[in-house]
């Protein structure tokens, strides 16, 4: 009697616990997400309000390769910060591993660097709507002065597992919520994961993000305005 009172216990509490843990992690990663905004402001602040590059080979010949995270290193206090406590696994990249870094780079975490929607898609109004972050390809990174809303605007957020970047308007969930069809993966629809495109909702069905002011937030579904430079989107 006393064992079967123990197991419905159990039973009742288990749930309960697993929710504790679950919200734990969602914190911790809510706290890394603001110290990456931090570090993405104070870098900008040293580089004449010039935002990180999503990612920057070395020139000439491309012998090296800088991640964003590189970039924001000196301004963050761990590199633990740079892992998402509830991605499994983590995403990694070991490529052009620059001197002085760590050689395999976590990156749970994912820049939002498209260009806006690409033409084939069929929705002109999102073409050229392009997110915050550039990439390095002989041009100058993107002035702070260029995003018309910074406190609504996603800088960074939970990325799907080796995604890498987000470098198209369609990759985000929002495609999705807009009712425009599946997110992409990569240049392609995902049937089999309509809602996400690229980002990672793995904290109670949503993600975490840090935005272009440096504040840090909770999503459950965005809206294509929140990922593009403009205003009033």
């Amino acid at each position: 009697m006393v064992i079967a009172i123990i197991a419905i216990l159990a039973g009742m509490l288990l749930p309960a616990l697993a929710k504790a843990k679950a919200k734990g992690r969602q914190t911790a990663c809510l706290s890394n997400m603001r110290q990456i905004g931090l570090a993405t402001m104070m870098y900008a602040g040293d580089h004449a309000d010039f935002l990180p590059y999503g990612y920057a080979y070395t020139w000439p010949g491309q012998r090296e390769l800088y991640w964003w995270q590189d970039l924001c290193r000196p301004y963050i206090e761990s590199e633990a910060v740079y892992s998402c406590p509830s991605a499994s696994p983590h995403g990694q990249w070991t490529e052009l591993r620059p001197p002085g870094t760590p050689k395999t780079l976590v990156k749970d975490y994912i820049v939002n660097a498209h260009g806006g929607a690409y033409a084939e898609s069929g929705k002109p109004n999102w073409v050229n709507a392009n997110g915050p972050f550039v990439n390095n390809w002989g041009n100058p990174s993107r002035s702070m002065s260029e995003i018309q809303d910074t406190a609504g605007t996603i800088a960074i957020c939970d990325g799907n597992t080796n995604a890498f970047e987000i470098w198209r308007l369609e990759q985000t969930d929002a495609w999705h919520n807009a009712g425009f069809g599946p997110a992409f993966y990569g240049n392609t629809p995902d049937a089999r994961n309509p809602g996400l495109g690229h980002v990672a909702k793995r904290h109670s069905g949503g993600f975490t993000t840090s935005f272009c002011d440096g504040h840090a937030g909770f999503t459950k579904k965005s809206t294509l305005g929140m990922w593009t430079n403009r205003a009033g989107d």
